[in-house]
């Protein structure tokens, strides 16, 4: 009677024990599917916005600028022709020559045609301004933009294309929205081709100019990572992406991207020894405050005499410019009549 009770226990212990592992394999599967659909979902979202078209160049523009010239050069890997122009200094000694770089969804107007009066007055200082269109951008080549990280090889064409045509010159990099992470990921890929350890192509190596040659930095918005801009647009998701897709499409565009490394410029931007101006608004209403204000804050802290600031009144983001174009403009010129 007790083995027909033993066995009748076992027989119940290894149905529990079933239906546990059954509800398990379940469990898994479910969280398997889950996991599958959210990285599907997120590399298809990341595709759709590198995808985006970004603002048309207006057919007028030219026809305002002051002394200008139209160019294109290519990447350095010869993939991809990048158009621009090149605006003469109105000075007749030229102090330096501006790369402005301009962020996801502009192009080398960033502000319009309002970026006429802007380019009128670098020049007006004395500076050579060279502003282009970044890759998938108005009338240059390719078909995904990517916060900064694909943009940055632009940055270092621009760069070469610059020690080319004025080798003897100081030069300035202007960067707004995630045009400020393709400059910071160029100077650290600049950086790391000069270093003595590094062996890379002499050919590419005889193009780029010195990290040194880099005399100031114009920083309109900058954030900690290109992921910070990523972040901050899929927080604006109104589907149930929202909850996921500020952590996942980064990293979806980052391997989109080439399988780029993501990269905190806060140490970075605050050790620069170098003239730096910070550009933006009292408060961003786009990035969330720890991925913009520990810039300034560092900055400031440590380098405060190389360091200066212009904050437009209020909440905004990348309009600076528009809002108080005065007061932006003008603390673009002391900023370059103080250190060149």
């Amino acid at each position: 009677m007790s083995d027909i009770y033993l066995t009748g226990n076992n027989r119940s212990k290894k149905s529990k024990m079933r239906k546990v592992l059954i509800v398990l394999i379940a469990l898994i599967s479910l969280m398997a599917f889950v996991l599958v659909a959210i990285a599907i979902s997120s590399f298809v979202k990341a595709n759709q916005i590198m995808e985006e078209k970004g603002s048309e160049l207006s057919p007028f523009a030219a026809n305002l600028l002051p002394d200008y010239s139209n160019i294109v050069f290519q990447t350095l890997d010869g993939q991809l022709n990048l158009h621009g122009w090149w605006i003469n200094a109105q000075e007749e000694k030229t102090l330096a020559t501006v790369i402005l770089v301009h962020g996801q969804g502009m192009n080398r107007l960033p502000y319009g045609l309002n970026s006429v009066d802007l380019l009128d007055e670098l020049s007006a200082t004395g500076v050579s301004v060279l502003t282009f269109d970044l890759r998938s951008s108005a009338e240059s080549d390719g078909s995904l933009a990517s916060f900064g990280y694909m943009e940055s090889d632009d940055v270092l064409a621009a760069l070469a294309y610059v020690e080319a045509l004025a080798p003897d010159r100081p030069i300035i990099l202007y960067g707004i929205g995630t045009g400020t992470t393709a400059v910071f990921r160029a100077m650290l890929k600049l950086e790391e081709i000069y270093s003595p350890d590094e062996n890379n192509n002499t050919v590419i190596d005889s193009l780029l100019p010195h990290p040194e040659r880099i005399s100031a930095l114009i920083l309109d918005t900058p954030a900690r990572s290109s992921d910070d801009f990523i972040a901050a647009f899929m927080a604006g998701e109104k589907r149930p992406g929202r909850y996921f897709f500020p952590s996942t499409v980064p990293l979806a565009i980052r391997l989109s991207s080439g399988n780029k490394d993501k990269q905190d410029y806060l140490n970075y931007l605050s050790q620069l020894t170098i003239p730096v101006l910070l550009l933006g608004y009292e408060t961003d209403d786009f990035l969330p405050e720890k991925a913009y204000l520990p810039l300034w804050t560092e900055r400031e802290r440590i380098h405060p005499a190389l360091t200066q600031t212009f904050k437009a009144n209020g909440a905004g983001h990348l309009t600076a410019f528009t809002s108080e174009s005065k007061g932006y403009t003008q603390a673009i010129k002391d900023f370059i009549t103080i250190w060149f």
